[in-house]
């Protein structure tokens, strides 16, 4: 541990609520002090007795005590608190004191004997903890309640390393144990073997592959199979002794080949077994995705060879309607003369040509019109080998409704792309989609091609859904595994929302009141609101011209204000302000990075998109290598959102943060940045953005515009599921209760989600005069409103369901499952599946509330606005960061893309943190100065300027910083006149 955090562990407390909840004296404590005879006695008795209680250790000879500690026990004693001062200096007095009161309460010293019982007691408690700080905690309170006095804290900290190793030691035994002689040697091999001079097999097993190819889901299979080969799934592991397991595989991660081969032989296999069991697990999610990537790539092309087909008939079509008319002719002229119609065609066009003809047109004129399905035949050559490799390499199971599905699936495996093996007589057909069948029976014969198809398609639909899964995955377990409890949460209370009826009772009455009263006062409004029977929105009016003026020159005013610096340096005092680097722990030791300079480099070349190489030639702080370490063992997602944590709630308690919002609110938005070199591969095509393959980093911030979240999302993907992962993800103090986003983020599933968590959704909704409206009434009880309606909703649909959406919730609430997760396997299934389903229609209860809501409210869609401008405000600063390369990202795997995200995001944390200080300290001279602020012009503050902070190039720090008292660089101030 740190000296820090050494210190922190038996601090006597300093807080109000702390001294009350710790240091309460009952009349048996107050009849033992009494038999003090003087006022300092009996004051010293008590503190005493307090400090053996809490923190559990001895007070110090010349000590001192937090104030507020002092007071609140002298007032119990009913002697002065100055009283103290008398006794301090008898320490005969205090020693004999001391031993009356172990005496009388039973305070005992930790002998060797009671070491060991806590030694036992350690080793237990150890086995499930990977912290050695929280099995420190632990030790402590176990200490205090047994009521044995805590020695330095040098002792009790070596007796938590030691019962932390001595279960390590027994688990790496214990594993090495159950090894034969073959599963060790293939364990070494991985590491001792090379794939070709400079890469070992282990480091190919690492290496992503983010190319959307069946030749990568091939070699991804060939990964998993290799790590089967290895007989890791033969080694059972107790439950108790999983998150050690964790541990050893997020070391395991990050040791290379060389490291492997340093270690003592029974460590490095249990450490590799650990590793290849978390990356089968990581390998199996790719492989899956890589499925559903190639199924989605087959629809696709096979819609632009459609959409092709349909652009050259179209062209060719007044052609073709012109050689017809002409063969028209030519038979009505030759039937008049008796000519021999077969010359006289012959003589005006090929006939091959006029079968062609014959052809489009019937297929043109037929009762089903070719659809994608129809060209999805050119895709089978990508499924024709690895699709049965995909079935045989992974262990699929599913709900009783999929049975047909998996038996297509085995009747696909043991066919094995081999048309030489016929399809059974009993092939399944149940699985085939409606839309599937005309392709699939073909009079009255199977067509294959097309039945494989259409089951490849059935399986990545039941993946994304749920309803079939893979155990070893991470991702796609079954959804009761996802659901499932943690052991921490499984001991809450569980969750209810309450009975469904008065739930649907009161929400039904909302809606209905809230309908009727806008039906009521559509004839005074304005009547183009409501024409051509849709609904239409006002306009907001534009802001005061005068408050826009007068806000951009306090904004001019104060940035002028503002030193100009380095980045490195804003970094340096956001560190020195908040201490956020301690959160990045070393991944074995737990210890923070011993070179601040050589971190914050690294963080500024990943925020920066500069790189490691770059950046260590540019600012002398470390070695490309140094640089890499920090980055391999002390930033990871978990160490990032502590450390973003921190620095939300600097930004929160920064005073000048209050004008800017309530701190209650927050907005998530999509950025995309495009992909260049390695990272190309791995990039989708979004034609939003032109022709080059993007990612999306989507980013929650507060209404402070403090960072809260941040994920990268792939450049198609849908923003509504990911809605939810910042306000339930999130480590800071931050109480949110509202969330607003923009069109991509909106969906019935999360409007439904948000209120059952009891959290107010406010999104911009696209093109909102086109949404249907819902009421469980008929629609012609709200007059002109009614062509506006959908469907009834379905009362009874929701109250079945009840439970399981009590469950999905309560799993969100309690953060088992991410929500982003769990709501894409909802928003997968088909509409008629009854949980997603009955989601969708709460979800649209709440959404129709919000619409009435939207029409009535011009406030409401100003908050909205402006939330949502905060959001794109910080994008262009987060452009302004990661500049370099072209602001294009090159990291191959989603890994590097998100610690690349997250670095970013840190550091445009830090820059608003530096820029709420500097700000409110310049607010603060010119008010001193006499200028006459209007704080309703302080809301129009940004804390997202940059002009004063050099963030190109210049990454080498000062030597030494001239600040004031508060720590603060002096303000660039003209002299008065």
């Amino acid at each position: 541990m740190t000296q820090r955090q050494r210190a922190a562990l038996l601090a006597l407390p300093d807080s109000e609520a702390a001294v009350v909840r710790h240091y309460g004296l009952d009349a048996e404590d107050l009849a033992a002090i009494g038999t003090a005879r003087t006022p300092a006695t009996r004051l010293s008795y008590a503190l005493q007795l307090c400090c053996l209680r809490f923190p559990g250790r001895h007070l110090r000879a010349g000590e001192l005590l937090p104030a507020i500690m002092l007071d609140h026990i002298a007032e119990q004693v009913g002697v002065d608190a100055g009283a103290i001062a008398d006794f301090a200096r008898r320490a005969p007095t205090r020693y004999d004191q001391l031993a009356a009161i172990k005496a009388r309460f039973g305070f005992t010293d930790l002998s060797r004997p009671a070491r060991g019982i806590m030694m036992t007691w350690l080793e237990i408690e150890a086995m499930p903890i990977v912290d050695g700080r929280i099995l420190l905690d632990r030790l402590l309170d176990e200490l205090r309640t047994r009521r044995i006095v805590i020695p330095g804290i040098s002792v009790v900290e070596r007796m938590a390393a030691e019962a932390m190793l001595r279960v390590e030691t027994d688990l790496v035994a214990a594993i090495h144990d159950k090894l034969d002689a073959d599963m060790r040697q293939r364990l070494d091999t991985l590491v001792d073997e090379k794939v070709h001079d400079r890469q070992s097999r282990l480091s190919w097993l690492r290496e992503p592959q983010p190319r959307v190819a069946s030749a990568s889901l091939a070699e991804i299979l060939e990964k998993i199979a290799l790590i089967r080969r290895t007989g890791i799934s033969c080694v059972p592991v107790d439950p108790l002794h999983e998150p050690r397991m964790t541990q050893f595989a997020r070391e395991g991660v990050r040791y290379t080949a060389q490291a492997f081969q340093q270690m003592r032989a029974s460590r490095r296999r249990a450490i590799l077994l650990a590793t290849l069991r978390e990356m089968e697990a990581t390998l199996t999610d790719a492989a899956i995705a890589m499925f559903g990537a190639l199924m989605g790539r087959a629809h696709l092309r096979a819609r632009k060879r459609l959409e092709q087909g349909i652009a050259i008939s179209g062209r060719e079509g007044r052609d073709r309607l012109m050689r017809i008319a002409t063969v028209l002719e030519t038979v009505s002229r030759v039937a008049r003369t008796g000519e021999d119609i077969g010359a006289a065609l012959r003589d005006i066009v090929p006939l091959d040509m006029l079968d062609a003809d014959a052809a489009i047109i019937r297929r043109t004129a037929a009762p089903h019109r070719d659809d994608v399905l129809s060209e999805i035949a050119a895709e089978y050559r990508t499924f024709k080998r690895i699709g049965p490799l995909f079935l045989q390499t992974l262990d699929f199971h599913g709900r009783v409704g999929t049975a047909a599905l998996r038996n297509a699936m085995t009747v696909l495996s043991d066919l094995d792309g081999d048309w030489r093996k016929p399809l059974p007589a009993d092939v399944p057909l149940g699985h085939v989609e409606r839309r599937w069948h005309r392709h699939v029976v073909v009079a009255g014969k199977i067509d294959r091609t097309h039945w494989e198809m259409a089951t490849y398609g059935a399986l990545a639909n039941a993946l994304a859904s749920g309803d079939i899964w893979v155990p070893r995955s991470r991702l796609h377990r079954s959804l009761d595994v996802l659901l499932a409890p943690s052991s921490g949460a499984a001991l809450q209370p569980v969750f209810s929302l309450g009975d469904p009826h008065a739930w649907l009772d009161q929400r039904a009455a909302q809606l209905d009141k809230a309908l009727c009263d806008v039906a009521q006062n559509l004839a005074g409004r304005d009547a183009a609101l409501f024409a051509g029977e849709r609904l239409r929105f006002p306009k907001e009016l534009k802001d005061d011209d005068a408050g826009h003026d007068e806000g951009r020159h306090l904004t001019l005013a104060c940035y002028g204000m503002l030193p100009a610096t380095r980045i490195t340096d804003v970094l340096s005092q956001v560190e020195r302000w908040t201490g956020f680097t301690q959160h990045f722990g070393h991944v074995s030791t737990g210890l923070p990075p011993g070179d601040e300079q050589a971190f914050l480099a690294t963080l500024i070349a990943e925020a920066t998109n500069l790189g490691l190489s770059r950046m260590a030639e540019v600012c002398g702080a470390g070695s490309r290598r140094a640089l890499l370490r920090m980055q391999t063992w002390h930033m990871r997602e978990e160490t990032f959102r502590a450390a973003l944590a921190c620095l939300t709630d600097a930004i929160h308690a920064e005073p000048i943060a209050a004008w800017f919002g309530q701190g209650h609110r927050a907005s998530a938005d999509g950025q995309a940045f495009y992909l260049g070199g390695p990272g190309e591969a791995g990039g989708a095509v979004n034609a939003h953005y032109g022709r080059d393959p993007v990612v999306k980093i989507y980013t929650t911030i507060t209404d402070r515009y403090a960072p809260l979240h941040q994920t990268v999302i792939a450049g198609t993907a849908g923003e509504a599921i990911h809605a939810l992962d910042g306000l339930l993800g999130h480590d800071s103090n931050a109480d949110l209760t509202a969330l607003h986003v923009d069109g991509g983020g909106v969906s019935d599933i999360v409007f439904a989600t948000m209120h059952l968590l009891g959290l107010d959704f406010e999104p911009r909704i696209p093109r909102l005069s086109d949404r249907r409206l819902y009421a469980f009434e008929p629609s012609k009880r709200y007059g002109r409103l009614a062509p506006l309606f959908g469907h009834r909703l379905n009362r009874d649909l929701i109250v079945s369901h009840w439970p399981d959406i009590e469950r999905v919730i309560g799993a969100m609430r309690d953060r088992t499952v991410t929500p982003s997760l769990i709501l894409k396997k909802l928003s997968a299934y088909r509409q008629q599946n009854s949980l997603a389903a009955a989601l969708r229609e709460v979800g649209r209860i709440e959404r129709t509330l919000f619409t009435l809501r939207w029409f009535d409210d011009p406030a409401l869609r100003r908050t909205v606005t402006a939330e949502l401008n905060k959001g794109e405000a910080r994008n262009s600063l987060a452009r302004a960061v990661a500049f370099h390369r072209l602001g294009r990202f090159r990291d191959r795997g989603l890994e590097n893309q998100q610690t690349r995200a997250a670095a970013l995001n840190l550091v445009t944390a830090a820059i608003i943190l530096f820029n709420c200080r500097y700000l409110g300290h310049a607010v603060e001279e010119m008010r001193r100065r006499g200028s006459q602020i209007d704080p309703a012009m302080l809301s129009r503050l940004s804390p997202l300027g940059w002009d004063r902070i050099n963030l190109t190039g210049d990454y080498v720090w000062s030597d030494h910083l001239d600040l004031d008292a508060n720590g603060l660089m002096p303000l660039l101030i003209k002299p008065l006149p």
